[in-house]
């Protein structure tokens, strides 16, 4: 969805796109906000995580090709990647309020996620499953993913496809249930889409929603960071609290709301 220039420059949605975006979700599962982040700050992102995704696998370059040359690290607690823009997006905050409502909280570090060159398709897949898998309906979310693009995505480079709706249909058995990968018998008898952005878009989505990273036959890069947010009284299995320090400086520019979001006390 296109926000007006007043919505970015602000960081406020007024209540027809807050609708919007919530109706979407509820719907899609998923909702696109297109090119809200600012263009020299989406450049200097990319070059500040491109840096580091390099020196990252410098040493270990079999491990992306086990990895089917999809790979991401956890970005450090320091600045830049403590950036508001990132942890603390007002309008990333003001969807995820009606989507979790208020009290959703958040887990750092969070993740970045790239397709390199020569990447392959992945499987199709939820990120995670529904809270009653027993039931015959979908339940309200309790998890959502946010995005934020920091390459253009396209066809060629590896974009998303994603399966629209399907945060709704409930698991066909146990194994889906436990692997969270959808068989392609039940994948295609749903329609998909390319999740097609430009650099600087955000994507919300529901973490039930079927999708799959897309092969990469550019030279080039294709990074987008991922930060989970959940619902107050959901307390999955695999929370892990902050284990990194950070620094006192560091700790000073965050803003009593990002504290409070992700839940962060000084020890």
């Amino acid at each position: 969805m296109q926000l007006t220039a007043r919505e970015k420059s602000t960081g406020e949605l007024t209540s027809a796109s807050l609708d919007l975006a919530q109706q979407t979700l509820s719907q899609q599962g998923f909702v696109v906000l297109e090119a809200v982040l600012p263009a020299h700050w989406v450049v200097n992102m990319r070059e500040t995580f491109t840096a580091e995704l390099q020196n990252h696998y410098a040493s270990k370059p079999q491990t992306l090709v086990r990895q089917r040359h999809h790979g991401g690290f956890r970005p450090p607690l320091t600045m830049p990647f403590l950036d508001p823009q990132i942890i603390a997006n007002p309008l990333v905050f003001q969807v995820l309020e009606q989507l979790l409502e208020q009290s959703f909280f958040g887990c750092l570090p969070y993740g970045c996620n790239t397709t390199f060159p020569g990447s392959q398709e992945q499987n199709v897949h939820r990120d995670c499953g529904h809270l009653f898998p027993e039931l015959t309906s979908a339940a309200p979310p309790v998890l959502a993913v946010v995005n934020l693009l920091l390459d253009d995505f396209t066809a060629a480079n590896g974009a998303t496809e994603i399966w629209p709706g399907s945060h709704l249909l409930v698991d066909a058995d146990q194994e889906e249930t436990r692997t969270l990968r959808i068989p392609p018998a039940r994948w295609r008898d749903h329609p998909s889409t390319l999740l097609l952005a430009p650099a600087g878009s955000i994507v919300i989505r529901d973490m039930r929603t079927w999708h799959r990273g897309g092969a990469n036959s550019t030279a080039s890069l294709r990074t987008m960071l991922a930060l989970v947010y959940y619902r107050q009284y959901f307390m999955p299995d695999n929370l892990v609290a902050l284990t990194e320090p950070i620094s006192e400086n560091d700790w000073r520019q965050l803003s009593e709301r990002v504290r409070w979001t992700y839940r962060l006390t000084r020890t």
